[in-house]
């Protein structure tokens, strides 16, 4: 049985909380929006339940620990088909036999912990590629267009970084960001037309900074496309 879920976390939570609730036999985990119907395939429609979501990311965190938990959550903002599948076949293995957790030498253990950890990898890399601009109303606006959906992953960090600041990082690939406003992060979705205008005259103080602290002599562009990958440049001012 295939069972069909929005494309949130927590829908894949509940789809476990279901999974053993009911007692299914699931071969399957797939978002419905990209979901290929597959011949004598039986499916099964989860509504997404946070509060039962918040009862398998608990028994997670019991039963695996705090970074076993972020794992699963790390592997499935990388966005990669099949992961929901092997991520069901790990947890139910975690539920079963707490320290399955750890065993890499299990398949799915092994997709897991390799996808968590270039999610994670990202997650932190991408923290110094962020580029706040001003916006309208003294608010800074970055935009980001990474390989995986690490948008979430980024707000801690910058809360406590610039706890006095009202921000709004974007993910314009996957329209979506968090929004921060001195107080409390929000999740927005953030189409093209719902992102703030940017003072094109703040940018023209950073570029202009940039460039009159670069030495020209001293210049590297082999070992800047090494430390700083032009998949992130379309987005860094001051590489506009």
């Amino acid at each position: 049985m295939t069972l069909l879920t929005d494309l949130s976390f927590e829908a894949f939570l509940s789809a476990v909380f279901e999974a053993f609730r009911l007692k299914l036999p699931v071969s399957r985990i797939v978002a419905e929006t990209i979901y290929t119907p597959q011949m004598f395939e039986d499916t099964h429609n989860i509504t997404t339940n946070y509060e039962n979501a918040e009862r398998v990311w608990k028994g997670l965190q019991k039963n695996g620990g705090g970074d076993i938990a972020f794992m699963v959550q790390a592997a499935y903002l990388s966005e990669l088909p099949e992961m929901e599948t092997s991520l069901w076949e790990y947890v139910k293995g975690i539920f079963s036999n707490p320290q399955n957790a750890q065993n890499t030498l299990d398949s799915n253990t092994h997709t897991v912990f390799q996808t968590a950890n270039k999610v994670k990898a990202e997650s932190h890399n991408i923290k110094g590629f962020v580029r706040f601009q001003k916006a309208e109303n003294d608010l800074m606006v970055a935009i980001i267009e990474p390989t995986y959906n690490v948008v979430n992953l980024l707000a801690d960090h910058f809360a406590k970084r610039f706890p006095n600041m009202q921000w709004m990082i974007v993910d314009a690939k996957r329209e979506i960001g968090i929004h921060y406003d001195c107080k409390d992060i929000y999740e927005i979705s953030a189409t093209a037309a719902e992102i703030p205008q940017i003072n094109d005259e703040f940018a023209a103080l950073w570029k202009g900074y940039y460039k009159s602290a670069t030495i020209k002599e001293r210049k590297n562009p082999r070992l800047q496309r090494r430390c700083l990958p032009v998949k992130y440049w379309k987005h860094l001012t001051e590489m506009g």
